[in-house]
């Protein structure tokens, strides 16, 4: 009796099987179904094998909160509009600096350039001036030095007193890098750059903040210069390096801090920078640094500069230059923002992947 039972189950499992496969047994709809219920394919609700309505409903809901995602982003991305601004620009006077200063006239935008060296200040001010957007723009130039707690307040003063308003844009453009094994470099490389590249960002960030507060400035901008090798690092950059993770650092809390007073914070990660100060670098950057490097594909400062207002206009916190730059933001990007889920979900699962191979060959 036991063995004709279990035949009768297997008959009519198989039964229903062939029934459901031949469409005879009426399955509940599926999201799919109901969706073509509302569209002029009404005539396929219910013919769909379950595996293709999963397919589908998967696609659809990517679909939507990618939809969803974009949309949100666009209304709520803060606005970078450099007309009519005032933008304060370090290390304005060569370089990144110069680029950006020049981008930000051709805008709209009043410049500030600061330097230390007075002539290099005068010639970038003849090259900004050439590309203002109209006769009414004003180009200033202050020599200072970043790392003087001093001047940075100097800054600021002679600032106001000449253009009568602060600053709505800062950048922090100011930096340097002098490459050299770690027992090679004296301790005062490292106090130099530490108060070059961390401090003097520090100092033009914490100026700069005070005074958009006291003016009441919306939607100002801070925006620090970090680097690549913020993100990660390898022999010859022991002094540089973590100058560049400590500027990280600070702009991941200043974003959350200053955003009570409608102040954006931003932070840059370019690449290699051809500028007379990556010729300065290779001079003493070590040689198993440059097997490291390889080839650079690096940008001109005009090509970073367009990086990086690209990626304000997108309304980007972190902002990189080219794909290997992204694949470590994704990878590294701890409790910052994303510059989109999917697409940073994608390029992390890619950038671990790219992480496991250098770590291991």
């Amino acid at each position: 009796m036991r063995v004709g039972f279990m035949e009768i189950e297997s008959q009519l499992f198989s039964t229903y099987f062939l029934c459901f496969v031949s469409k005879k047994v009426r399955m509940p709809l599926s999201l799919v179904d109901h969706i073509l219920k509302l569209t002029p394919y009404s005539g396929m609700v219910g013919q769909l094998h379950p595996w293709q309505s999963a397919l589908i409903s998967l696609a659809v809901v990517l679909v939507a909160t990618v939809t969803a995602q974009v949309i949100y982003r666009r209304a709520t991305r803060p606005p970078f509009r450099p007309a009519g601004k005032l933008c304060l620009i370090t290390g304005g006077s060569t370089g990144l600096g110069k680029a950006l200063a020049v981008s930000m006239a051709a805008s709209g935008a009043d410049v500030v350039i600061v330097a230390r060296r007075q002539a290099e200040l005068a010639v970038a001010v003849k090259e900004i001036e050439a590309k203002k957007l109209n006769a009414s723009q004003i180009v200033l130039a202050v020599s200072a030095d970043v790392t003087s707690k001093t001047d940075i307040v100097r800054i600021f003063d002679e600032t106001k007193a000449k253009m009568n308003r602060d600053p709505d844009y800062v950048f922090a453009c100011a930096g340097a890098s002098f490459p050299k094994m770690f027992l090679d470099h004296t301790m005062e490389d490292f106090e130099f750059l530490s108060n070059l590249n961390y401090l003097g960002q520090a100092y033009i960030a914490h100026q700069a903040a005070k005074r958009m507060v006291e003016s009441k400035i919306k939607d100002g901008k801070i925006v620090f210069v970090s680097s690549v090798l913020g993100l990660m690092s390898f022999a010859g950059w022991s002094t540089y390096s973590p100058t560049k993770y400590a500027v990280r650092g600070l702009a991941d809390t200043l974003r959350n801090e200053l955003q009570r007073y409608t102040i954006n914070v931003h932070i840059f990660f370019p690449g290699t920078i051809f500028t007379p100060g990556f010729e300065i670098e290779n001079q003493t950057k070590p040689h198993v640094t440059k097997v490291i490097e390889g080839a650079s594909e690096g940008q001109t400062p005009e090509e970073c500069a367009r990086s990086l207002t690209k990626g304000l206009e997108a309304g980007y916190y972190a902002i990189t230059t080219d794909f290997l730059t992204e694949l470590l933001r994704t990878v590294g990007r701890g409790v910052g923002p994303t510059n989109g889920f999917f697409s940073d979900w994608i390029l992390s699962s890619v950038g671990w992947a790219s992480h496991f191979t250098w770590t291991t060959l």
